[in-house]
């Protein structure tokens, strides 16, 4: 009967459920010198776990089968299992079961189903959803790894004495963002309390010079980090980290840095790296997806022999199928702030009501980092007032984060987020993948996000944990076109109970009604902004705008309307004809022009900024604002836009500028960063 099977669906189906620990010599001789020998786990469920290896005999296959299906060890569920055998170092499992520590009892299933294979050394391909443990999935066994490693010195740990090198790096995490990487040092520090192994992290912003010197000064053990960090770090031998020993490269979201974005910077990394065949490295890929197009690389980055665990059922409804999802259209774009806060407010009215459910806690996601940060203001002004302070939603707090933060701000406003029981989080896409925030209830997304996959990431930070939420869509109505092509087949339901979205606001509204009272909280927001953040704003949308717009003469009227309706604003921001000209914007109409004839000499205005403000006019001008290292800068010979630390959304058009579309994608902010 076992051979019937072997012939009728192949050796890896066969032999799934068994554990060959003793046949790893037979098959050693089918094997390259530079691979280690194949063996396969028992802990894996049939559908779960897939081995890629040679072709065997069907007799071949018979007699391995025969010579292990009786050494079958049992699955283990508890952490505090894992001590049975020494398995896993003693003060990894306190720190994860202890009550005042990490305080987790039963594995989940991705943790159940690779720990084995982790510490055996195999590569592996892991697919499960967000929120299901992937974190610690990896990181234990890894650490495990790092402890029997003979060349790793801890006999010294706890004196003054001890210290480990910049180049003891044993293994290495990737993470496609700043705050991905910070989470999981979090708890790869949490798991590693009182084994004397040294975790680091590498990512950009401020915190870069920093985390250098802490390798530099304390060594490293595991290091997290982003890829364009890892990049700098490891190809300048100035800094003198480097991993010559290392044994374990592991990949987080591996469909995001496996992308046409990120996979530059990820075979360049790995160049920078020993080579696989001089030091054995066994490479661990984690993902919630994985996409056709990114299997490629996936096998040309893992052994042949790389073992599949995938813990997503077929008859599991994904997130994004099982959330109710509601789709909301705007008049104008300018009713998107109105309409999320009467969302806020009609879920607090019905909690007043008696209602049983959760405090109101939503992150909102924009298309952009000018978006989130005008929204963050406004709402941050009307949380100040002293009406809403009296109100029924006086603990709601309104956090902010997005690529032009300082990594310590962004910290900060996670963990403060973690830790609220109601509020909103303003967010740009830099929380959108592996970022764990519990008790969401609602995931609103203002505005047609790029892809159908960032909808996804973005909607999967509600619902979690077992608990439920909602999803919310805000947009233009001349966006159905791109929404149909990019959303159509996604549960969306046309939701019309949200009054704000659909009101004039050029009209003059009374405090006697609860639209006007919200619209006039908005207003109110907005006059609080500073004018250099109004005109970040437009130009922010400019890009994302006119790619969603059925046409550009809408998107420009649309982004008129909201300056001058929504903000306020008596002048629009005026376009060098460069800049009208490279985008296709020179025959829309509503376009404020510039006649590119100031000179630099005259000035123009500066506002805000640590380098600049507004400039406007001259050779290399343009308009220059905000930023680290400028903000805006538009027309001229080396213009382009330019905004955020050293160009975070970098729209290159000059002379020195491209006009071609194209996407870019910057570890340092996440899906945040691209170019158009």
């Amino acid at each position: 009967m076992m051979l019937n099977t072997v012939r009728r669906f192949g050796v890896s189906h066969a032999l799934r459920a068994t554990t060959p620990r003793s046949i790893s010599a037979r098959l050693a001789t089918q094997l390259p010198k530079w691979q280690a020998p194949l063996t396969l786990s028992s802990i894996a469920a049939p559908r779960s776990l897939h081995s890629s290896f040679p072709r065997m005999s069907a007799a071949t296959a018979e007699a391995v089968v025969e010579e292990t299906e009786t050494s079958k060890p049992a699955l283990i569920t508890e952490f505090a299992d894992l001590a049975s055998g020494n398995l896993i170092h003693n003060s990894i499992i306190k720190n994860i079961i202890q009550a005042d520590r990490m305080n987790l009892k039963t594995m989940t299933e991705v943790q159940s189903l690779t720990l084995h294979e982790i510490v055996k050394g195999d590569d592996i391909l892991a697919q499960a959803k967000t929120g299901t443990g992937k974190t610690l999935a990896f990181l234990v066994p890894t650490l495990q790894n790092i402890l029997n490693d003979p060349s790793v010195d801890l006999s010294r740990v706890g004196r003054r004495s001890a210290r480990t090198g910049p180049s003891e790096i044993r293994a290495l995490i990737i993470s496609p963002t700043r705050e991905l990487a910070e989470q999981i040092a979090v708890e790869a520090r949490k798991a590693a309390f009182g084994t004397g192994l040294v975790v680091q992290t590498a990512v950009g912003g401020t915190q870069k010079r920093a985390g250098l010197a802490k390798i530099q000064q304390e060594g490293c053990h595991l290091l997290i980090g982003t890829p364009g960090r890892l990049k700098d770090i490891f190809s300048d031998p100035w800094t003198g980290v480097s991993a010559p020993k290392l044994n374990t490269l592991i990949l987080d979201e591996a469909d995001r840095l496996l992308d046409q974005g990120f996979a530059p910077d990820i075979e360049e990394i790995q160049t920078l790296l020993p080579s696989p065949t001089k030091v054995d490295r066994q490479t661990l890929m984690f993902s919630a997806t994985v996409p056709r197009e990114v299997m490629q690389m996936v096998r040309q980055t893992l052994k042949p022999n790389f073992k599949h665990v995938n813990t997503v059922r077929e008859d599991e409804v994904p997130t994004h199928v099982r959330v109710p999802q509601k789709l909301v259209y705007t008049r104008g774009l300018e009713n998107s702030l109105p309409a999320l806060l009467e969302l806020a407010q009609n879920w607090q009215a019905r909690r007043d009501n008696g209602e049983q459910l959760r405090p109101f806690k939503a992150i909102a996601y924009f298309n952009s980092t000018a978006e989130t940060k005008i929204a963050a203001d406004a709402f941050n002004a009307i949380a100040r007032s002293f009406e809403f302070r009296k109100s029924s939603m006086a603990n709601m707090r309104m956090l902010e984060i997005n690529s032009r933060l300082t990594q310590a701000l962004r910290t900060r406003s996670a963990d403060n987020f973690r830790k609220a029981r109601e509020g909103i989080l303003f967010s740009s896409d830099v929380t959108a993948r592996g970022m764990d925030f519990p008790d969401v209830t609602h995931v609103v997304q203002v505005g047609v996000p790029r892809d159908r996959e960032t909808y996804i990431h973005r909607l999967g930070r509600t619902a979690r944990a077992g608990k439920e939420g909602e999803g919310w869509l805000f947009m233009h109505r001349a966006e159905q076109d791109v929404y149909r092509k990019r959303l159509g087949r996604l549960p969306l339901k046309l939701d019309t109970e949200l009054q704000t979205a659909d009101a004039d606001l050029a009209q003059t509204f009374s405090n006697d009604t609860q639209v006007g009272e919200i619209i006039n909280k908005i207003t109110e927001g907005l006059a609080q902004c500073d004018d250099a953040t109004k005109v970040k704003s437009y130009m922010g949308q400019l890009g994302t705008t006119t790619g969603n717009f059925n046409s550009k003469r809408e998107a420009i009227q649309a982004l008129n309307q909201m300056f001058t309706i929504g903000y306020k604003m008596q002048t629009l921001p005026e376009l060098s004809p460069r800049l009208t000209q490279q985008m296709g914007l020179n025959r829309a109409d509503g376009v404020s022009m510039g006649n590119g004839s100031r000179q630099r000499r005259e000035g123009g205005f500066s506002r805000g900024g640590d380098r600049g403000g507004f400039s406007r006019g001259g050779d290399r001008g343009g308009f220059s604002r905000g930023g680290d290292r400028g903000g805006f800068s538009r027309g001229g010979d080396r213009g382009g836009f330019s905004r955020g630390d050293r160009g975070e959304r970098s729209f290159g058009r000059g002379d020195r500028g491209s006009s071609r579309p194209r996407r870019s994608f910057d570890d340092s902010f996440g899906d945040d960063s691209f170019r158009f």
